[in-house]
């Protein structure tokens, strides 16, 4: 569950395959990463979403909500907020809450800060992440039921990082033709991960009954390893998401493939902010 709830927030996505450092030079994955500026749907309006997280689409598991707002304060500024749970009998087996927010710049869609917190049965984890020019700056915060209380640091040397948030910004904003490909490095939490995004095809795409002209997309990601190599994400297959192929570019759909079926995030509603 709470890698559906991360994955419906942006990303965090299926395997990739492990690759050998080459410490002459930087790996063959990093050269492969997008640094395109922003595209030319990089304009979004604010808004809020809902989605609902279920199994199969048949048992519900989880609710997230969404918004994208301007910081009010002219320096042009995006604000992402998120917030989810597990809802129903996956709330019985495994309660878990988490509260996301990313500040991004938005000239460029690169992020400035993320912060997460997660309540996963009574256990708190707190996550603050700031970009550099040329690294991320992380910190973890814990504090179990005794309450003794947990912090480390750590921080990864890159110049293009994203957070769940903005990488989903930068996605959307570039003209996203069929056979294109996106690669990206994101931090959900306190670690990289190698985010790879293949434009599949248009299609028409059914939630609950309304059609959605929708841009489909294949998903892999690999965790990244403090000697850069790459370590597969085997617990999920294959993951799937579709976004609106108008001017807003909306996440519409997250399917990922997992050993007992496939778990979801679908867009329920949305309500423009302005």
């Amino acid at each position: 569950m709470k890698s559906c709830l991360t994955i419906c927030t942006a990303i965090l996505l299926s395997a990739a395959s492990a690759h050998t450092a080459d410490f002459n030079g930087p790996p063959a994955w990093m050269k492969n990463v997008t640094r395109l500026p922003p595209g030319g749907y990089a304009n979004l309006r604010p808004v809020k979403m809902e989605f609902t997280l279920s199994w199969n689409n048949k048992i519900n598991a989880g609710k997230v909500e969404l918004s994208v707002t301007r910081s009010g304060s002219g320096d042009s500024k995006l604000i992402g907020e998120a917030t989810g749970k597990s809802t129903g009998f996956a709330r019985v087996v495994w309660p878990y809450d988490f509260r996301a927010r990313s500040i991004i710049d938005e000239n460029s869609l690169r992020p400035i800060t993320f912060q997460l917190s997660e309540r996963e049965r009574k256990e708190d984890t707190a996550y603050d992440i700031i970009f550099e020019k040329k690294r991320q700056l992380y910190t973890t915060t814990s504090k179990g039921e005794n309450d003794e209380l947990r912090t480390a640091t750590s921080r990864f040397k890159f110049d293009f990082g994203h957070d769940m948030l903005s990488s989903a910004f930068y996605l959307r904003s570039h003209r996203l033709q069929d056979g294109d490909e996106i690669t990206m490095v994101v931090s959900p939490f306190n670690k990289p991960y190698l985010a790879r995004f293949k434009v599949l095809g248009r299609e028409t795409h059914k939630i609950k009954g309304k059609s959605y002209e929708a841009i489909k997309l294949d998903a892999e990601i690999g965790k990244i390893n403090s000697d850069l190599t790459l370590k597969s994400y085997e617990k999920v297959k294959q993951s799937t998401l579709w976004i609106g192929d108008d001017e807003y570019r909306l996440p519409l759909e997250l399917q990922s493939q997992i050993s007992v079926g496939y778990i979801s995030a679908r867009l329920d509603s949305l309500k423009w902010l302005e």
